[in-house]
């Protein structure tokens, strides 16, 4: 079974799960007390290729999204020039599989959290739930990249902590698994903790 047959197999999504999402704001302290992971202003969701001209749809109601978010919030930064630059912004990738991203970059953690739930719940409330697969965060452990993925069917965190093109270190993998214990829902089968080669975040 793939990657994207195990994180979204054949049935419908339910809406966003927000307690199991929004659990990494406060896991987050916990990560960096304990594991010294410093959360690096970098997360993304993660969908198949979307039909044609859909993926623009998704990506400008996300900027359109964060552009409210930031506003109603006071969200914004001083820019250069003196011009107000909106702390979050929304890039587009698409990786070596063929998988679409939209990437969050900067602003605080909650308020990046709930740009990725609006992105999810929008793709859901489009019909476009079996394309959803996973909301990935980035943190920093010295210079080595860590990563938090949150699989949208499952409901549950894991962590993935690449040290080369096609490499991982499992065992911190399961020192990571140690300290998050209660403070996310972790995925208990570890057959379903995932590589994400080349994640663009």
């Amino acid at each position: 079974m793939g990657f994207l047959d195990s994180l979204l197999g054949r049935t419908r999504l339910p809406p966003v799960n927000e307690d199991r999402l929004f659990a990494m704001s406060t896991a987050a302290v916990t990560l960096e007390a304990s594991g010294d992971l410093r959360w690096a202003q970098r997360s993304g969701i993660i969908f198949k290729q979307l039909p044609p001209g859909r993926f623009r749809q998704v990506r400008d109601d996300a900027v359109a999204m964060v552009r409210h978010e930031a506003s109603s919030d006071d969200d914004v930064v001083g820019g250069a020039d003196g011009a107000p630059t909106l702390a979050l912004q929304v890039e587009e990738h698409t990786d070596e599989l063929g998988f679409e991203w939209l990437v969050v970059v900067g602003g605080d953690l909650q308020s990046t959290l709930a740009a990725l739930h609006g992105i999810a719940q929008g793709l859901i409330d489009e019909g476009l739930a079996d394309s959803l697969l996973a909301a990935v965060f980035r943190f920093q452990q010295g210079d080595r990249r860590t990563y938090w993925v949150y699989g949208f069917k499952q409901a549950t965190f894991y962590p993935f902590v690449p040290t080369g093109p096609h490499q991982r270190d499992n065992g911190a993998e399961l020192r990571l698994k140690a300290l998050a214990e209660g403070e996310l829902p972790l995925e208990p089968q570890l057959e379903r903790w995932f590589a994400l080669w080349g994640a663009p975040i």
